[in-house]
């Protein structure tokens, strides 16, 4: 089973042992209009370079420092400290400015900086996006990273993030700090935001500092990009899976005024019916759009606005016309709509010792399932929210930062559904027998934060992060105050060590921030690391992480039968525990990685229960990936293993003559497991430029050899026989690009 691992291995370890130059592209812009500077020179190490027409250079150079030297006709000459990473780096932007034209700079980077925990990864887009079977979406490639799994059992669909053994609701996917709902659309094939809105995206798995809140698992926040566009620059592509456009363009080079638009729509609704036939009755199958338009103006050095607008929409329609005598209700029509669209502005500022970035955000979203003609859960949220941070360096050694954030989150729910069961519970066997809950609901899930932290460096191999965050749940009517710690040593050149811990606590989502007497849960976070630099280009981490839980929501089981509309206590109490081992290989033709996830997670329920299996429980993840360039091709391969997550298994089933169907008997709550999974994804690449514009064709082939995961099963009308409920076994993306 585990062959495939040993090709992707020893290219890694080849890799490694190969040097090459790195390709270093930018542009040379004037300081004050940033127009394109042609003519100047660009000196890096005794080789010079001229920009041409639009202030473009490109240099062959190897990774490590590289003293960079600018000068042009009528500027002050600029020198600057260049480290080229692993793999070059592209939009490189160095500014000039006339005598007397430039303003103040403000230097950050030897400041005491903010310690990273244990497992935090940051993904440069031009990377992440060459993944094998992320069909070039920058945020699908964050499922191949340690310590991160797929939810595809418990009738949580494919396409959720599972970290380090917590919920998906456990968990907070932020945009330049603001949360949005959902990360993918339908099935997880592509994410809500393309991965030319990107710069970065930081994944904290746990052991984050007091500026995050709100989260008992991880954070995922995507960084988006906010450079200046020198020129008019797009493309148009379509493939098997959406079709998409992209433009960037100066609005005013004077003023430093960028505009950039995108949008996709998906082609796989066109395409999926076609593949499965008659199997499924599509009223309208899986679909999609996204679009974006952000507006960027940088008004001065350290002075920065933008302003993004987003939308997002997914539909999926069903129709059976098939009568079910032991599933009535299934009869007639399935709808599920999932839409949100949000208008994020930002404003950062940083002058002398101080740094300020002041974010506002307006928003709303929905979410609709119908089932049958009298089965519906229909809810719609707004928001408003507000977010200040600070920072003060006085001397390199101190920073001193300080925050808060304000949400307002109206929300209207009408429900007329079965009560859904609780983490742990399987699902309903007879959906058409179980009584309905009524409701018709306003309220606010509004929430507020503050904190205040410090980071300081007693010595150049040190630093130590310590703060404390206060957050305000207003349904709940809730106070937490959770102390945070991190710790960072360099022992020497090859080797780090981090620690870090601290209280984190969580509002609910769904159905569980309907009531109002109950309280947040809350988790204490223990991480311990170490980063081991073994040779240029070859790095290996390992993390250790355990989390204590309590207080956790649950369904008391007569509550549920005599109060159903109180009867969510906190008495569940839980943990996860395991270990993480990252072996990361960079190379100007080849990157790759070796990710292993060992974790535990389970919880008691209530006083003189049984301890058990999280629904989201994943004991082994192993993941290698490797991508080369080869000329004008680039190749890519991914392979990975996962066990599957828990389930409770059928063992039986007892006929109700009174509603004439059958009702299933289960065993112990998650005491089996679907089966393990398994796949290869494969990435072809070529490219072909000429002067003014490109042209690229992928193809992305997921599951190659046709393994397809299963999500769950399905059962006869008398539970006596199952079938599983899996994915499309192989699915090739086909794409063309065309870029100007």
């Amino acid at each position: 089973m585990f062959r495939p691992v040993a090709l992707p291995l020893a290219l890694l370890a080849l890799s490694a042992s190969v040097a090459a130059a790195d390709v270093v592209s930018g542009n040379v812009l004037d300081g004050n209009t940033l127009k394109p500077v042609a003519n100047a020179t660009v000196t890096v190490n005794g080789t010079t370079v001229t920009t041409d027409r639009v202030g473009g250079f490109k240099l062959d150079l190897p990774p490590g420092p590289a003293p960079l030297a600018v000068a042009a006709a009528g500027y002050d000459a600029a020198a600057e400290d260049l480290t080229v990473p692993e793999g070059g780096m592209t939009d490189y932007i160095v500014l000039l400015y006339r005598p007397g034209m430039a303003l103040e700079t403000v230097e950050l980077e030897d400041d005491a900086p903010v310690p990273p925990p244990p497992g935090k990864q940051d993904m440069p887009r031009e990377q992440i996006t060459r993944i094998p079977g992320s069909r070039g979406d920058a945020l699908t490639a964050v499922r191949s990273l340690p310590g991160v799994g797929n939810a595809v059992g418990g009738g949580s669909g494919p396409g959720l993030v599972v970290i380090r053994g917590a919920a998906p609701e456990d968990s907070k996917i932020t945009i330049d700090g603001v949360e949005v709902p959902v990360l993918y659309h339908f099935f997880g094939l592509q994410s809500v935001l393309p991965s030319e809105f990107i710069a970065n995206i930081e994944f904290l798995p746990g052991g984050f500092g007091a500026e995050e809140g709100r989260s008992t698992g991880g954070i995922i926040n995507v960084v988006t990009r906010n450079e200046a566009a020198p020129n008019t620059t797009g493309f148009a592509e379509l493939s098997f899976i959406n079709l998409a456009g992209f433009v960037q363009t100066p609005l005013s080079k004077r003023h430093g005024v960028t505009l950039t638009v995108a949008g996709r729509r998906s082609m796989i609704d066109f395409i999926l019916p076609a593949v499965l036939g008659d199997s499924v009755n599509f009223t309208t199958a899986p679909q999609y759009y996204d679009g974006q338009l952000r507006v960027d103006w940088r008004r001065g050095e350290g002075d920065r606005v933008s302003a993004l607008a987003m939308t997002s929409f997914d539909l999926l329609s069903l129709i059976s016309n098939d009568f079910d005598p032991n599933e009535p209700e299934f009869t007639g029509g399935f709808d599920n709509e999932t839409s949100f669209s949000k208008l994020i502005t930002q404003w950062s500022k940083a002058s002398g010792k101080w740094t300020n970035r002041v974010v506002g955000s307006l928003g709303t979203s929905g979410f609709r399932i119908e089932i049958g003609d009298d089965r519906f859960i229909k809810v719609r949220r707004y928001s408003a929210e507000v977010r200040d941070d600070l920072a003060w360096a006085p001397s390199r050694t101190l920073k001193v930062r300080a925050g808060g954030e304000l949400r307002y989150d109206p929300r209207e729910v009408n429900v007329k559904f079965p009560q859904q069961p609780p983490e742990g519970q399987p699902p309903p066997s007879n959906f058409s027998t179980l009584p309905l809950i009524e409701t018709k609901l306003e309220f606010a899930n509004s929430v507020a934060g503050a904190y205040v932290a410090a980071d300081l460096r007693p010595d150049r191999d040190t630093t130590i992060s310590g703060g404390v965050r206060l957050d305000y749940y207003d349904h709940l009517g809730a106070t937490t105050v959770s102390p945070r710690l991190q710790v960072v040593r360099a022992l020497d050149k090859q080797l780090t060590v981090r620690a870090a811990g601290g209280l984190y606590t969580r509002n609910f989502e769904f159905g569980e921030s309907v009531p109002d007497y109950v309280q947040p849960e809350r988790a204490w976070q223990t991480v311990a690391g170490v980063d081991v630099k073994l040779t240029e280009g070859l790095t290996a981490s390992s993390s250790l992480f355990y989390t204590d839980r309590f207080d956790l929501l649950t369904v008391d089981p007569l509550l549920a039968r005599t109060m159903p509309e109180r009867s969510y206590v906190n008495t569940g109490t839980g943990r996860s525990y395991g270990v993480e081992y990252l072996l990361k290989a960079q190379r100007s033709k080849f990157f790759g990685w070796l990710a292993y996830t060992y974790s535990r997670s389970d919880r008691i329920d209530r006083d003189g229960a049984a301890r058990r299996l999280f629904d989201f429980d994943q004991t082994h993840n192993l993941i290698a990936v490797g991508s080369w360039k080869l000329g004008k091709w680039e190749i890519g391969a991914r392979w990975q293993y996962a066990t599957g997550q828990p389930e409770t298994p059928v063992i039986g089933s007892v006929y109700l003559a009174d509603a004439n169907a059958y009702v299933a008997q289960y065993g112990p709550v998650n005491s089996a497991r679907i089966e393990d999974y398994h796949a290869m994804d494969l990435r072809i690449d070529r490219k072909w430029k000429w002067d003014s514009w490109e042209l690229s064709a992928y193809l992305d082939v997921t599951n190659v050899y046709a393994h397809a995961r299963v999500l769950g099963y399905s059962f006869n009308f008398d539970f006596s026989q199952r079938e599983p409920i899996t994915e499309l076994p192989i699915l090739p993306a086909l794409g063309v690009r065309g870029t100007f």
